[in-house]
């Protein structure tokens, strides 16, 4: 038998060649089907598998995901699917991908409150102990809805600032920032500790305001009880309005009636300036001469007299202007705004109650209370005892043919 011996050389050659033609019959497929992707699949799930009918997905973050009745097809789609949405939109109803979105939500709202709680952190006012915010020198925790909202606010008021102290600063300016400060302070020193963790959520749900002292403004029902409380609503809100929101002072404002209507005046508007031309001269007021007050002889004293040198003793001077101020006539003058509001207790109109037991005796501008002892604490019955509110927002009917405002300190909210 022969043997046929190969050169190395032939060999590579042989081999070169069987390598160029499975490269041109790839390319050759490459140009047979130009629109397949070829780009490496991202990586979507740790896992995926179909037991009985229902397909379980392990996502990256460890997250497992179940879908009932799933088929075969459903299945291979996973496995085709070239994003994470994808994925979701085969696996998922409506229901559950709103629950997903919510969750998503929900993590990144977690996220950024951690991120919030270290901005104070380096604030002055706010103690952190393991991730529990408190305000310095308390001992209640806030709620995560009030640091929420203390959050918004710091990024608010910092936003262009470089440093801590600069915002703590810029802070104490803020009156936003001073009405929450101020309403947790509060809430720390009602016996009540579940007050501090929900009022201000109650609050927020139902658009009441709180001020800058600290207090949230409420509205309730009264029964009037002498006349007609017009002049007490006039007086009140006049004076609410031109402190609270004109933040101008009630003592430059003055009250009048005129054509049965209560009007608020400034006082710059009481006068007006005339101007006047005259020939009389202002010196001696036309006399021509004046007594000599300067001469200190008794027997004398109001027999001496000189002529006035500025008319030489005519009383009359070239023409001049002047003017002056002329009261404007606005009516019958009630009072000044101050005064009025302070005496609004004081006043006969002024004289109301509740519906309820018709005991009370309310009056604008003067504080009504009871004992907390006489209080129904209960948070589940809403005509236990107390003293109730509203806010605006919500349809407040019967129990009284007026509605007030009210302002309430936290210190003595009961449920």
């Amino acid at each position: 038998m022969e043997n046929k011996f190969f050169s190395l050389e032939w060999f590579k050659s042989s081999t070169e060649r069987a390598i160029e033609k499975v490269v041109a019959n790839k390319l050759e497929q490459l140009i047979d089907q130009p629109n397949v992707e070829h780009t490496c699949k991202p990586k979507l799930y740790l896992n995926v598998k179909l037991v009985n009918d229902t397909l379980i997905i392990v996502l990256l973050d460890g997250e497992i995901i179940n879908k009932a009745g799933a088929t075969e097809q459903d299945f291979q789609d996973v496995l085709n699917a070239r994003s994470i949405e994808d994925v979701m939109s085969i696996v998922t109803s409506s229901k559950v991908k709103e629950e997903r979105i919510a969750h998503e939500a929900e993590v990144r709202k977690v996220k950024a409150l951690q991120q919030g709680i270290k901005l104070l952190a380096d604030l002055q006012d706010f103690d952190v102990v393991d991730n529990v915010v408190y305000l310095t020198g308390t001992s209640r925790s806030l709620p995560q809805l009030l640091v929420e909202k203390f959050v918004e606010v710091v990024d608010r008021v910092g936003e262009e600032l470089d440093y801590p102290w600069e915002v703590q600063v810029k802070l104490n300016q803020d009156e936003e920032y001073l009405s929450l400060k101020r309403f947790f302070m509060w809430c720390c020193l009602n016996p009540r500790a579940e007050v501090s963790n929900e009022l201000y959520r109650f609050l927020s749900e139902n658009s009441f305001r709180i001020t800058k002292q600290g207090f949230f403004v409420a509205l309730r029902n009264v029964v009037t009880l002498h006349g007609s409380p017009e002049l007490v609503h006039f007086i009140s809100n006049a004076y609410n309005k031109v402190k609270a929101v004109w933040k101008k002072n009630p003592d430059y404002y003055t009250i009048f009636l005129e054509d049965g209507e209560y009007k608020l005046i400034h006082d710059s508007a009481l006068t007006t300036t005339e101007t006047h031309t005259s020939t009389t001269c202002p010196d001696c007021e036309g006399e021509g001469q004046f007594w000599n007050d300067y001469d200190c002889n008794e027997e004398d004293y109001g027999d001496d007299t000189e002529l006035c040198e500025t008319c030489d003793g005519t009383g009359v001077v070239e023409e001049y202007t002047y003017t002056v101020d002329v009261p404007v006539d606005h009516g019958q003058r009630i009072g000044g705004l101050t005064e009025l509001y302070l005496d609004l207790p004081n006043r006969a109109e002024n004289r109301f109650t509740d519906d309820w037991t018709k005991t009370f005796d309310i009056r604008i501008g003067q504080l009504t209370s009871m004992p907390k002892e006489d209080c129904n604490w209960s948070t589940q019955d809403c005509a236990a005892a107390g003293l109730h509110f509203t806010a605006d927002q919500i349809h407040y009917v019967g129990c009284g043919d007026q509605s007030v405002l009210v302002l309430i300190n936290p210190i003595n909210f009961v449920a």
